[in-house]
């Protein structure tokens, strides 16, 4: 089902220039298209629960985003799901009142009347993909030399280690008669 932007835009009037004001967000979304991982997938939709409070600075958005992210072990390669979630907190603020371009960050502007989570979601989402995803501690991987799962089946392969320090004398072939 493709994403439509107007998911993620929330309508704020009731909160802007009323600091102490606040709003509870329960949001559920799908993921924008361009929202891609190297080495994860989302499956299914993203969820935001939080709350928007006006300040004087602007509006402040805290609360925590979560997905299930399609994952492959690092070890055996299977298919996984995890759920990974951060907990957020920005300041969305009107660059018409800043006192500098550069004091508004960008994707954090405060449109018309509206805030554009979008960008909240992208920055907690990406640092949240686990780096080496394992489908248990004790995961035994893949044989370097067959490519079977060792979780599933043994393999009668040898695994040779070689000290890296006697490996230039492997190839030497002394006859009976050196000895």
């Amino acid at each position: 089902m493709p994403s439509d932007a107007r998911d993620r835009i929330i309508r704020v009037t009731d909160l802007i220039d009323r600091p102490g004001a606040s709003r509870r967000v329960d949001l559920v979304v799908p993921p924008a298209e361009d929202l891609d991982f190297e080495v994860a997938e989302i499956d299914g939709d993203i969820r935001f629960f939080g709350v928007i409070e006006s300040v004087v600075d602007g509006l402040l958005v805290r609360g925590t985003v979560s997905a299930d992210l399609r994952v492959s072990c690092a070890r055996c390669l299977q298919d996984l799901v995890r759920n990974v979630s951060a907990e957020v907190t920005e300041l969305f603020s009107d660059p018409a009142r800043a006192d500098s371009p550069e004091d508004v960050e960008a994707g954090y502007e405060l449109g018309e009347d509206t805030i554009d989570l979008d960008t909240l979601i992208r920055d907690a989402l990406v640092p949240a993909v686990p780096y080496r995803p394992l489908c248990d501690e004790d995961c035994k991987g893949l044989c370097a030399q067959c490519g079977k799962n060792h979780n599933e089946e043994d393999c009668d392969c040898v695994d040779v280690t070689v000290d890296a320090r006697w490996a230039a004398l492997e190839g030497l072939r002394l006859s009976d008669s050196d000895n």
